[in-house]
């Protein structure tokens, strides 16, 4: 929270505007949910981005902004400039699946799934490092991060690991400098199975390195 905050303070200081992607805030594990730094901000310096293809199913190409009252004008006439055939039948068929109380009991079926899911790849990597490698953003998402020793070599981990038929994501590609090595696993679309024999094998390729 203290980090949200000074992100908001910085925000005002300086005239910034924030943008807000917050694609997979409603798969959260762990604790309380944190407040989005819109709702804490009061509607003034940021740019909440949402989407229901996270939620509901991929093909279902509807997103979503909340933007500071100033900024509304704007981002209206950017959007008939660029899109004047927004898909009227999908958004009316969304909120009668929103109104009808089944979007918020799917969302709790998939948090169930997810979570099984998490926690398998949790207690995986437990088993194949220990205390050896660390791991972080298992609180919420559908994503773990790994980080690697210092000095390790992410491109080669990766293809390492694709040896070993294991795909992996390199995390330096989102730090503006002074990037950490490490792996971003994705667990949503795999079953408990294959999870476990996954990290089997990410073990295994990273211990060749």
């Amino acid at each position: 929270m203290a980090r949200r905050l000074a992100i908001l303070d910085w925000a005002n200081r300086c005239g910034a505007v924030v943008v807000e992607d917050d694609y997979d805030g409603e798969f959260r594990y762990d604790g309380q949910p944190l407040e989005s730094l819109q709702g804490l901000d009061g509607g003034s310096r940021v740019i909440y981005v949402g989407t229901f293809s996270r939620t509901v199913f991929a093909a279902l190409r509807i997103g979503y902004l909340i933007v500071p009252k100033a900024l509304v004008g704007v981002f209206e006439a950017a959007k008939w400039l660029a899109d004047r055939h927004t898909a009227g039948l999908e958004q009316r068929a969304l909120a009668e699946f929103i109104d009808s109380g089944s979007y918020e009991l799917h969302l709790r079926r998939v948090r169930r799934s997810l979570a099984m899911r998490r926690d398998a790849l949790l207690h995986a990597m437990d088993t194949a490092w220990g205390n050896t490698l660390r791991t972080t953003g298992a609180g919420a998402g559908a994503h773990v991060v790994l980080w690697l020793p210092a000095g390790c070599d992410e491109r080669r981990a990766i293809d390492t690991a694709a040896s070993h038929d294991v795909g992996v994501y390199p995390v330096s590609g989102y730090f503006l400098r002074h990037a950490r090595p490490g792996l971003l696993l994705g667990y949503a679309q795999m079953t408990l199975p294959d999870i476990r024999e996954g990290i089997r094998r990410l073990a295994a390729s990273l211990s060749s390195i």
